[in-house]
């Protein structure tokens, strides 16, 4: 198992000067980005694919392939996702969801022969964003099982779903198909404008569910992962602000510990 972080420039900083270390440095489909984690560590590369909620017109497959086969990134990723109007207690939104689903991974699988394909579950927030349907741990596994992909299992994702869904994180995990496990992300949870969000740094609660998750792994409970990776800070406005010199030095060394 690899234990990867978000490139940022204070990570960038701190892997030159020794403070920190890490296996891989995940980088967004920039090759800007992507040309300066290069020099400093192996990079896995996190694609910006949704499947389920629109078309693959503006995607660019020969940038993906080329990113594909010029980096250590394992396998392609895509995020699971639905139109807002689909409701889980419909049984056809179901069906309509899963068939979208399992013929979009088909799609990208074909787009990149022989690359394996892993989903990743996406956090609902109501009223603000995703959906039920799309958060459903079943539907998931369906979809995961038909298409014959694997799981990126976002493990603060999950916490958020369960959350707002009334679930624990436990009994959300038991129904997504861990034996399919390729990647796992870790992030620390806060309230953000009135919301449960991801992307922070870690508070004791969070450690609690890293170390839940890592003993799911060494106890067999779960598949190992290829990778691991801690999705603090990054570059550009979503994730600069956020991203800290004292927390990459404290928590880096701990997950690394942990996950490397």
């Amino acid at each position: 198992m690899r234990f990867a972080v978000n490139f940022s420039v204070p990570m960038a900083r701190l892997l030159s000067e020794g403070a920190v270390d890490c296996d891989s440095l995940k980088c967004p489909e920039w090759e800007g980005v992507v040309a300066a984690a290069r020099p400093l560590r192996p990079v896995h590369v996190h694609f910006d694919i949704v499947v389920g909620n629109g078309g693959f017109d503006h995607l660019d497959f020969a940038l993906i392939r080329r990113l594909l086969a010029s980096t250590d990134t394992t396998h392609l990723n895509c995020h699971l996702m639905s139109s807002s109007d689909a409701e889980l207690s419909s049984p056809a939104d179901k069906k309509r969801l899963v068939e979208s689903w399992v013929a979009g991974m088909e799609y990208l699988k074909a787009q990149v022969p022989g690359c394996p394909l892993v989903a990743e579950n996406l956090p609902f927030i109501p009223g603000y964003y995703s959906s039920e349907i799309a958060a459903s741990p079943d539907l998931i596994t369906q979809a995961l099982k038909e298409a014959d992909a694997g799981l990126l299992f976002d493990l603060s994702h999950a916490r958020i779903s369960s959350h707002y869904l009334g679930s624990s994180i436990k009994d959300y995990a038991a129904r997504l198909p861990m034996d399919r496990l390729a990647e796992l992300h870790i992030t620390g949870l806060r309230y953000y404008r009135g919301y449960l969000s991801d992307h922070f740094e870690m508070s004791p609660e969070d450690w609690d569910a890293a170390r839940w998750a890592r003993a799911q792994i060494k106890t067999g409970i779960w598949r190992e992962p290829d990778i691991t990776a801690f999705e603090y800070g990054g570059v550009g406005e979503v994730f600069g602000w956020r991203t800290h010199d004292w927390v990459l030095r404290e928590q880096v060394p701990r997950l690394s510990e942990l996950f490397g």
